[in-house]
């Protein structure tokens, strides 16, 4: 059983701090700092400090990073100190949980897959994974999606992923040919010598079966990596 620590000090509970509520409501959620978003899932402070001096001082313990937030474990959450137990680790995760399935809904929304460009805003949601992970998109004859499936590989090194595997869904589907994606946790996504081996195992065994391997793109913080656009396929 996990302690709650949100219950082991006084709660603090200030009037002022109405004012980001208020203010939310009244021009918008989008109008409140990170911190003020942050102290609303918290609703209540601990001794000597206000909810927002603890969402502000949380924040500082992941950097102002949300990814970093939302990529750390429970108990990386959990800061007696702060006051911050179980209930309220669980609501900051819930609501970056939440962040993070928007998003991915919203890239979804978008059917053609005609750039790199596209390819990456598509997939962004894989920079914030810390392993590396494949991702196969099987598109029809005018680059339309028709079969999105993430392959986790959970290793240093997503060249381990056989062509087999890429191909599998694409031909259970119509496919015209596929877009492979990975992600560098590094944050550099400068290809090294096993993704260009990789990739030329995935073209060839492509061309055997017959659907093309458009691109494989590696995505990173820093940005994206193509093989086609590099000429490199």
């Amino acid at each position: 059983m996990v302690t709650d620590f949100s219950h082991s000090e006084t709660p603090v509970y200030l009037s002022d701090m109405e004012k980001p509520r208020e203010r939310a409501l009244k021009r918008g959620i989008e109008t409140l700092s990170d911190a003020e978003l942050v102290s609303i899932l918290l609703r209540t402070g601990t001794k000597g400090k206000n909810f927002l001096e603890v969402a502000e001082e949380l924040l500082n313990k992941f950097d102002n990073s949300f990814v970093k937030m939302k990529n750390a474990s429970f108990e990386e959450l959990f800061d007696s100190a702060l006051g911050i137990g179980e209930a309220k680790s669980l609501a900051i995760k819930a609501a970056l949980e939440i962040g993070n399935r928007m998003w991915k809904e919203s890239l979804r929304e978008k059917k053609f897959l005609k750039s790199a460009e596209d390819v990456y805003d598509f997939c962004k949601d894989m920079v914030l994974a810390t392993v590396e992970q494949v991702r196969v998109i099987a598109l029809d004859s005018q680059l339309g999606i028709i079969a999105v499936k993430d392959l986790t590989v959970g290793t240093a090194n997503a060249s381990l992923i056989h062509p087999r595997e890429i191909f599998g869904m694409a031909i259970r589907y119509p496919s015209s040919g596929v877009i492979v994606i990975h992600n560098h946790p590094s944050g550099n996504p400068a290809p090294s010598k096993e993704d260009d081996e990789a990739t030329h195992r995935i073209k060839e065994a492509g061309e055997v079966i017959g659907i093309k391997l458009i691109d494989h793109v590696i995505v990173a913080s820093q940005g994206f990596y193509s093989f086609s656009k590099m000429s490199k396929i």
